[in-house]
Formats: C-alpha cells, structure tokens, sequence
C-alpha cells in the first residue's frame, strides 16, 4: 500500500492507495483478499481520506493531477469500482500531493499541488472548480506542496511544503454554518447524485 486510511464509522474495514493508481478496500478480519477494488487513477494514489460524516465516501488524489470522489455504497445507474467525481483545475499540470474534507463541512474539501498551490472546493457552491486557489507569492523557485489541513475549530487552512515552510491561510466567505451529522450527510448525497 502506499497511502491508508480507515473510515470513522466502519472501524473493520480501511482503504488503501497504491503505486498502481488504485484503491484496494480492505476488511481487517480478511487479510488475504480485497473487499473491493476501485480503479480510476493513472498514476499513484498519495492520498485517501474517507468523510468524516458519511464514511462511504471517500476522496483520493494521485500523481495523474485528478482528485476523485467515490463512494463504497451501490448508486443506481453507476458502476461500483469507478469514481462519482473527478476533479482537476484546468490550468493543473502537476500532482495533487494531499486532500482533506473539511472538519465542518461534507461537502467542502482542500489540496495541495506539486505547482505550489492549494486549493478550497464545495461542491454544495461550486462543483466542477475550486472556490478558492491560492499561490505562493514571492518565491524565485516554487515549492512543492505536500500537506494541507483545516483547523478543526476556526476558518484557517494550513500547508507545507517540500522545503519544511509552513502558510498559514485565512479563510473568509466560506460556508461555516453547523449542520447535524444528519444534514451533513444529506447535503452530501445530494451533491454525489446530482452530478451522477
């Protein structure tokens, strides 16, 4: 595997990333066999994040310069082990090296890039581009971004780079409205089958 992660309410199974540019899931009382497999990614996968309020969906991004949405739940008229959703700026030509959900928010997620930049998306605002991107000002050589996270209790984003560096951004105008885990988890199921 080259990237893990375990979903929040479903603590016997975990989704792993590989070199290949797929997503094995995995139970833990299973070792020798995959649950399923999702392909879609043509390069590596670096990163899996599962929902934190709906565990079936899940995000990945990879060296393919693509973040995709899945989900491990069946949905009518779509093929189980392919994405809902790919995403990619139009001007990206570099790896996406991290993703993460919001802490707040099911339908908002952020990403770091090998160009430098990151990236905030909500797909309940604005589904096929980033709400916001942000580039690194004032550098000769741009660094590579390799993580990105929220503050899990103010509107402040955080990445790092390749050479230790670490921005921290304020995020004005987002959606900071508190929904019970009930709502979050609607808003999401209608944001993945309205763009089926």
């Amino acid at each position: 595997g080259f990237c893990i992660a375990s979903p929040r309410h479903d603590p016997s199974t975990y989704m792993v990333g590989t070199e290949d540019g797929l997503v094995h899931r995995c139970s833990t009382s299973y070792n020798e066999q995959y649950l399923e497999t999702y392909y879609g990614h043509s390069g590596p996968v670096y990163r899996v994040r599962c929902n934190p309020f709906a565990s079936h969906a899940f995000l990945t991004c990879s060296a393919d310069w693509t973040i995709r949405l899945w989900t491990t739940k069946p949905v009518p008229g779509h093929q189980p082990d392919s994405p809902l959703l790919t995403f990619q700026s139009t001007d990206l030509n570099d790896a996406v090296n991290d993703v993460i959900w919001a802490p707040q928010n099911s339908t908002s997620f952020a990403a770091a890039m090998d160009d430098g930049r990151v990236e905030l998306w909500d797909l309940s605002e604005k589904p096929l581009d980033p709400i916001v991107v942000h580039y690194p000002m004032g550098q000769e050589k741009v660094r590579r971004r390799t993580c990105v996270r929220f503050s899990p209790n103010s509107p402040v984003l955080v990445a790092g780079d390749d050479k230790g560096c670490v921005v921290v951004m304020r995020m004005y105008n987002t959606n900071q409205s508190y929904y019970s885990d009930q709502e979050q988890q609607e808003r999401l199921n209608a944001v993945m089958v309205k763009r089926r």
